[in-house]
């Protein structure tokens, strides 16, 4: 993952030069030969088809040999590229908000996984989410309404609609909304290896705070890769000063049991959500504490049994599939550690609607 993450940065974070020489929007298509794009996109998705366990997965990740090229378009960002900004929106900041950014490129490598990012991994909730069902065939895909609940880049959404899903991003990050900005990025979606034409949909907003609109309803499939966790969502007590925090968590803009409601409103009846999660095993030392390893579900009970969902897996383990999966795509640390321990835990839990009239149970 170092590896990945050292040529990622290399993307972006390449010698910073005058606003004034470089090309205003977009610019060269990228070199492969220089830089790596979608075709070494397209080897970690193949390397990942062994653990795909559904015939939907399998088909999720054959797509990404038809990623569209994106031309090199240059925007204000941060070092971390954690926010990103057209010219017209930098123009709209105040000298605080410019102080740390800088005219850098975006080339399509990290168009599509951001600064290290892992796409591809979403194969294992969307194998778990469609196991059992009619979407376990990607066939079946076609026409299905599909929210993702922000991802980081909207890579897993065009996969989707290109196998000819109808694919709704909803999503709060600065960085999502302007870089994925152009008329091109959205809309209508090739069909891939024989699916009919989908469509994508971005749609930035503090739901359910705000109305999201267009967000529509009805959806067959909700899909939330680790951003709701106990550890993701919500905020603990300041720990003792011996105890050292980790890595800070993301309090949600909406409380998670008003999530939770916002998620019940749009599915469909039959209509499944999963929440799937990630994180490295909690250190069995003292004096230490990794709050985010908290991979459970971040609902309150009342929520939960109110929600009217009912859930047939609750913070189930995947840490075997996840470990198995990064491990071909390049993760580093071994699957278990000394004390036979796996170095990484995974949990998801999946709800689905009851049809009108059914009781959840």
């Amino acid at each position: 993952m170092k590896l990945i993450r050292r040529v990622a940065c290399s993307l972006i974070c390449a010698a910073s030069l005058s606003a004034l020489a470089q090309p205003l929007a977009d610019g060269m298509m990228n070199d492969s030969k220089i830089l790596p794009g979608i075709d070494s996109l397209n080897e970690r998705a193949q390397a990942l088809i062994p653990s795909a366990r559904t015939a939907t997965g399998k088909a999720f990740l054959a797509a990404a040999e038809h990623l569209p090229n994106r031309l090199r378009r240059y925007m204000w960002v941060d070092r971390d590229f954690t926010v990103a900004y057209t010219e017209a929106s930098y123009a709209d900041l105040d000298d605080k908000q410019k102080r740390p950014l800088s005219f850098r490129p975006v080339t399509e490598l990290s168009y599509y996984i951001g600064l290290s990012e892992r796409p591809f991994l979403d194969v294992l909730p969307l194998d778990l989410i469609t196991s059992g069902t009619e979407f376990a065939e990607p066939d079946n895909l076609a026409g299905a309404k599909v929210l993702l609940y922000n991802p980081r880049v909207i890579t897993q959404g065009w996969l989707l609609a290109s196998l000819g899903a109808e694919v709704t991003v909803l999503h709060t990050q600065i960085r999502m909304r302007e870089l994925y900005s152009q008329a091109k990025d959205t809309g209508a979606v090739e069909g891939t290896n024989g699916a009919p034409d989908g469509s994508l949909t971005l749609i930035y907003a503090d739901w359910p705070n705000e109305q999201a609109g267009g967000l529509g309803d009805d959806f067959d499939l909700i899909i939330v890769s680790d951003w709701l966790s106990r550890g993701l969502s919500q905020r603990a007590e300041m720990p003792p000063r011996w105890i050292s925090s980790g890595k800070p968590m993301r309090a949600t803009e909406s409380t998670p049991d008003e999530i939770l409601a916002g998620f019940t409103e749009v599915l469909a009846p039959d209509g499944r959500l999963i929440l799937y999660a990630y994180g490295p095993m909690q250190p069995r030392r003292a004096g230490h504490l990794l709050p985010y390893s908290d991979v459970r579900v971040p609902f309150s009970e009342q929520a939960l049994a109110e929600c009217g969902l009912t859930i047939i897996a609750r913070d189930m383990d995947d840490s075997k599939a996840m470990l198995g999966a990064s491990i071909a795509t390049g993760y580093t640390e071994p699957e278990l550690n000394n004390e036979g321990v796996p170095t990484m835990t995974t949990a998801y839990t999946i709800m689905v609607k009851p049809q009108a009239g059914a009781k959840a149970d």
